[in-house]
């Protein structure tokens, strides 16, 4: 009986310390994005392997900043229908292409296979008509004579109706290399976004849409023209719902909004003072409570009470089954 008990618990702790295998029949594909350009570190990108385009259980894997975009999938032997997007670029925006130009993999027991996507220099929009889609790149300025690019942070906020929760995308241009930023707002962030690897210099607001919105039902307004990174480039925007145009509108505070404050002291002299007093953000763990407990030695020698019991306990067991046991 005892040699049965012992297998019992030592079965577990073999089946946890085991190393892992691969089932039979399986083989392990290592799929990466390489090259992510700054505007798409806010999404993900959605790369499915199936039987074909039409496979709805086709395996769907999700590249990101959290998991360093790669990850590895174990599938059965066969063959499989490899396809990649950027997540909220319904329109192809953003065209993925693998290395190799792997677009059916067929995989076999044990092997091991490997799927890097890059993306493409630039849509199949632009390409075609030599334009962009959503705006239209403005003339260049002269830089001052001193002008010396470092890296700065551009930053949008909105103003939305109550309730609004839709992906939006901002569009800034540096008015000095002529690069454009593409800012992810969301509702998540109190609809702000900040960019934080762009080049200092003047910026202006080229346009904003919300992702998927075809029917152009959401418009938007810049306050400002023009900004300077010198001066803290935030550009606010206010949305308008074309079908509820008087719906209430609010605006998440700059105060409350850590991104936002964070691009403002930034960007913000050294000597300037602060506008207002930060907010503090929420924190995720909850106040430990102090033991009210005195730390009179009397008590400490409590705590090992139990202990002592349930070991005098088990020794009298022992010795009562002892004295009990036939002798042979």
């Amino acid at each position: 009986m005892k040699r049965v008990l012992a297998i019992l618990f030592f079965v577990p702790f073999v089946m946890a310390l085991a190393p892992p295998c691969h089932a039979a029949g399986n083989g392990e594909i290592a799929v990466s994005s390489v090259d992510v350009p700054a505007e798409l570190q806010e999404r993900s990108v959605l790369i499915t392997l199936g039987s074909g385009p039409n496979d709805t259980d086709a395996v769907l894997v999700v590249l990101n900043g959290l998991n360093q975009y790669g990850q590895a999938v174990t599938l059965p032997e066969g063959t499989y229908y490899c396809n990649a997007a950027v997540q909220y670029d319904a329109l192809n925006d953003w065209p993925l292409r693998e290395v190799d130009g792997t677009t059916f993999l067929q995989v076999e027991a044990g092997g091991q296979y490997e799927l890097q996507y890059e993306y493409a220099d630039e849509s199949c929009f632009t390409e075609v008509t030599g334009q962009t889609r959503y705006y239209t790149p403005l003339p260049l300025r002269q830089p001052p004579a001193d002008y010396q690019p470092t890296t700065a942070q551009v930053s949008a906020y909105l103003t939305a109706p109550v309730g609004f929760s839709q992906h939006c995308i901002v569009y800034l241009q540096n008015l000095y290399s002529g690069t454009v930023y593409a800012l992810d707002v969301y509702e998540s962030n109190q609809l702000a976004a900040v960019c934080t690897e762009a080049d200092s210099g003047l910026y202006t607001f080229l346009s904003a849409r919300v992702a998927g919105d075809a029917a152009e039902r959401y418009q938007f307004e810049c306050e400002q023209n023009e900004l300077n990174t010198d001066d803290s480039a935030s550009f606010h925007l206010t949305v308008t719902d074309m079908k509820n145009p008087d719906a209430e509108l609010c605006t998440p505070s700059r105060d409350e909004n850590a991104t936002v404050q964070r691009a403002a002291a930034y960007n913000a002299p050294a000597t300037a003072a602060p506008s207002a007093t930060p907010t503090p953000e929420p924190t995720s763990f909850q106040p430990v409570q102090k033991s009210k407990k005195s730390a009179n030695p009397f008590w400490n020698v409590l705590d090992f009470l139990p202990i002592v019991f349930i070991g005098a306990g088990l020794f009298w067991f022992r010795q009562k089954n002892r004295r009990g046991s036939p002798k042979g």
